[in-house]
């Protein structure tokens, strides 16, 4: 047994005669591989973190940048204007002192005959069903004939708040016009800082000056926008 052992023991002596100019190599690098892994690797994963860091602040700075220019560059006055016009042609809740100014008033233009409507008022502050733009429906009856309610129907078309006729039923003494006023309740504000703020776009410009013409809004409203006005209302 002893025999053995010695004899095991002169060969890894032989071996490591052998290769001994070896050795010392293959530990600095088993060391170098160490070193790597345990802090070249983690220093560059946060090199790429800082990296990456500092492309998300130079993005936030453009556009806060860009939302500080809009904001600069906005007529307040102007703003306010635009929000009055489409507040009243788009109420919050259930405007029925401007659905009875507006039944009242076309009538009064068109020259017809109102006779006795009612509609359930119900919560004012909910919609009652789940659409984007919930309605107010009202059904009004009309003492005339049908030039009158045409006129009436399309005179109505263009007040606030916006309105649909959806049904017109036409007797021999008196008609009936059906009529469903939208609203738009306010949702929970999701603004964030990060999120960049865009002017209004032509298109909306061109609505709003249109609205602007509708009958019951104010006349101080009434000054068109200029096409090249910048806002933050989207």
């Amino acid at each position: 047994m002893n025999e053995k052992i010695s004899v095991d023991l002169k060969s890894l002596k032989f071996i490591f005669n052998k290769n001994k100019p070896y050795i010392f190599t293959i530990v600095i690098m088993l060391v170098s591989i160490m070193l790597f892994f345990q802090f070249v690797i983690p220093q560059f994963n946060t090199l790429l973190k800082v990296q990456k860091e500092a492309r998300y602040a130079s993005l936030k700075l453009g556009i806060l940048k860009a939302n500080l220019d809009v904001l600069t560059n906005t007529d307040e006055d102007v703003l306010d204007s635009q929000l009055k016009v489409l507040n009243l042609a788009l109420p919050s809740n259930k405007d029925f002192i401007g659905i009875l100014d507006s039944v009242y008033s076309t009538a009064q233009k068109t020259g017809v005959s109102l006779g006795s409507f009612s509609f359930r008022i119900g919560d004012i502050s909910k919609s009652e069903n789940n659409d984007n733009f919930p309605v107010v429906k009202l059904s009004a009856p009309i003492n005339a004939g049908v030039t009158a309610i045409s006129s009436f129907v399309e005179t109505i078309s263009r007040t606030v708040p916006l309105s649909e006729v959806l049904l017109i039923k036409v007797g021999n003494v008196s008609s009936m016009v059906n009529l469903s006023f939208y609203y738009k309740p306010l949702s929970a504000s999701s603004y964030s800082q990060d999120a960049r703020i865009n002017p209004i776009a032509q298109k909306g410009l061109t609505l709003i000056n249109q609205l602007r013409e509708f009958e019951n809004v104010p006349s101080i409203s009434k000054s068109p926008i200029p096409v090249a006005s910048s806002s933050a209302v989207q």
